[in-house]
């Protein structure tokens, strides 16, 4: 499977994305990471939105046992996961990802832009 979609620079997007995402998981069996492959899409639409300020795309894929959702912008910079004190109102947005997900990673593209990768490791359908 190798679906996609792009999405606005609106805080709409995010719950557009996660809609599409959750058709898409389903459809193709993988009820059981969903809500967990929505919440990373959520943070990391989220951070394209609030830190690199353009429109995003998203891919899911399925290799070998795992489903690979990515989440690509054209912002700069390399995100990073911060250790926020508890008084911090945010920055556990990579905290979230690093903890649902059995591995993640980002891709940098030259001359701008950056992929936010995750994976969810699954039976097959």
């Amino acid at each position: 499977m190798l679906e996609h979609a792009s999405f606005g620079s609106s805080p709409i997007s995010v719950t557009d994305a996660r809609s599409w995402l959750s058709g898409r998981l389903r459809s193709h069996g993988y009820e059981a990471v969903s809500a967990d492959a929505e919440l990373c899409l959520a943070e990391l639409a989220a951070n394209a939105l609030r830190h690199a300020g353009t429109s995003f795309a998203v891919a899911l894929r399925d290799e070998s046992g795992t489903v690979f959702l990515e989440v690509r912008d054209e912002g700069g910079g390399t995100p990073a996961r911060q250790r926020p004190e508890p008084t911090d109102p945010s920055g556990r947005g990579l905290m979230i990802v690093d903890a649902v997900t059995s591995r993640w990673g980002v891709i940098d593209h030259e001359p701008r832009g950056k992929t936010v990768w995750c994976a969810f490791d699954v039976d097959s359908p």
